[in-house]
């Protein structure tokens, strides 16, 4: 992401992290001949990638009903989820 970009869409947070803890599986499998300190590394990382993904689907969830309860008038530009 370069510098000035927008930041990534709530809604897209769930399928980065999904892949994120995807790929430090991957990672740990393939690479566990030359480092075996990086399946415990891996594991704490796949941990920390499944609470953060618990949590945007949280935020997103909470989001949404915070919008659904909302009048159409009231709600600013802002809010475009």
């Amino acid at each position: 992401m370069a510098r000035g970009d927008r930041p990534l869409p709530l809604e897209q947070l769930e399928p980065y992290m999904r892949g994120a803890k995807f790929a430090a599986v991957a990672l740990s499998r393939r690479h566990q001949e030359h480092d075996p300190d990086l399946a415990d590394d891996a594991s704490r990382y796949v941990e920390m990638a499944e609470r953060y993904r618990q949590a945007a689907i949280a935020t997103f969830r909470a989001h949404r009903e915070r919008q659904s309860t909302t009048a159409p008038d009231q709600r600013t530009q802002g809010d475009s989820l």
